[in-house]
């Protein structure tokens, strides 16, 4: 998994991917699934609020639990992808941000040592630009609350060229 970047440790980044090809599936058992194994998990990292230096066990236990993890997922808007108009059909979209918001869950269990997985509830979509055929697009996914079964992440579609901000999301699951 040398082509993912960032700070988690090796062992949890091969983990995620497992996960997240196991969520994509194949076009045998699986909605999206021509669409979604083209989607490249490329970093998963874990902030923590404070250094877990000089605390006691149960400190850095508690300190882990508020750890935010951030994942980036890369993929190029294909012809398939795409309504009449030549831009990134809705649907796509949220078939999208549905797998690539799980990874930044599914990284905060693996280095909480909780169950990441999971379904989504309910997503919260505002599309700000439309997204053209042959655009690179980079999904940048965060955690925002992870307690128990209830977890909420924010995903951004931005441009890979220009980082510009095109779609952001609220997921719960």
């Amino acid at each position: 998994m040398s082509h993912i970047e960032g700070n988690l440790p090796l062992v949890m980044k091969e983990e995620n991917e497992r996960f997240f090809r196991h969520f994509v599936g194949t076009p045998q058992t699986s909605f999206g699934a021509d669409i979604g194994k083209n989607i490249r998990l490329t970093s998963a990292n874990v902030f923590l609020p404070n250094e877990l230096e000089g605390k006691t066990e149960s400190e850095a236990e508690k300190a882990k639990k508020s750890a935010e993890t951030v994942t980036i997922c890369e993929i190029d808007v294909t012809k398939d992808m795409c309504n009449i108009y030549g831009t990134l059909h809705g649907g796509c979209a949220a078939y999208i941000i549905d797998l690539c918001s799980s990874t930044s869950i599914v990284c905060y269990g693996l280095y909480t040592g909780t169950d990441g997985t999971g379904v989504s509830s309910s997503m919260n979509i505002h599309w700000h630009k439309p997204i053209t055929l042959g655009k690179k697009l980079k999904v940048v996914s965060n955690t925002i609350f992870v307690d128990g079964l209830i977890r909420n992440a924010r995903s951004e579609l931005r441009d890979q060229q220009t980082n510009q901000f095109l779609y952001i999301t609220i997921s719960d699951g």
